[in-house]
Formats: C-alpha cells, structure tokens, sequence
C-alpha cells in the first residue's frame, strides 16, 4: 500500500515537472521579474486545471445522486465526490489569492494575456 502511495507520489511529480518544464525552456529569462512572471503563469494555469477537473467531479457527484436511487453507499460517495469536488475549489483559490498576495508584495505586474 504504501509502495503505491509513494510510486503515486512520484508519477504526480514528474508529471508535473514536465508540464512546468516548457514555461522555463521558452521564457527567456532576464530577471526576477521574469521569473516571478513566469510562475504566476504556472499557478494560473494550474488553477484554470484545477477548475476544470472540479467542475467535472461536480458533474460526476450530480450523476452518483441522480442513480442512487436510494442506495446509500451511492450517496455517501456521491456526497464525498461533491465534498472533494468543492475542496479542490477552495484549496485552488486560496492559492490563486496566495500567488497574487505574494506577486503584489514584489511587485511583479500583472501579466498580459497573449491572443
């Protein structure tokens, strides 16, 4: 069970890692600005991800309530669903209003959006 964990653990991790990898390779970094800029970026889009997946578990739980057709076990999970669902929109926030705390304190301006 635990090798599991760990192995889990890890996977997320490079997975992770990958994904952030681009925003450096392609950035052109010429100061501390930069880089602050750059991992703003990163929190947003992990943000944005973050939604996504919640809005679709919310959809998931929706549909475990709607089938359960009085099967308890269906609805503790259709309940533990929405409860995870909306925790992973709370814990996103707070990080989304931690990075821009944090970028407002250094004084990184806001980013552009690239259309």
């Amino acid at each position: 069970m635990l090798r599991k964990k760990v192995f889990l653990n890890i996977a997320v991790f490079g997975i992770a890692t990958v994904l952030v990898l681009p925003f450096f390779a392609f950035a052109a970094l010429t100061s501390v600005t930069d880089l602050a800029v750059q991992l703003d970026q990163i929190v947003r889009w992990f943000t944005a991800i973050i939604f996504i997946i919640a809005i679709i578990m919310i959809l998931v739980a929706a549909f475990l309530f709607i089938t359960a057709a009085g099967n308890q076990e269906r609805v503790d999970m259709a309940r533990r669903t929405l409860l995870y669902a909306l925790l992973g929109i709370a814990v996103a926030l707070v990080a989304q209003l931690a990075a821009s705390f944090v970028a407002n304190v250094l004084g990184v301006p806001e980013p552009k959006l690239k259309i």
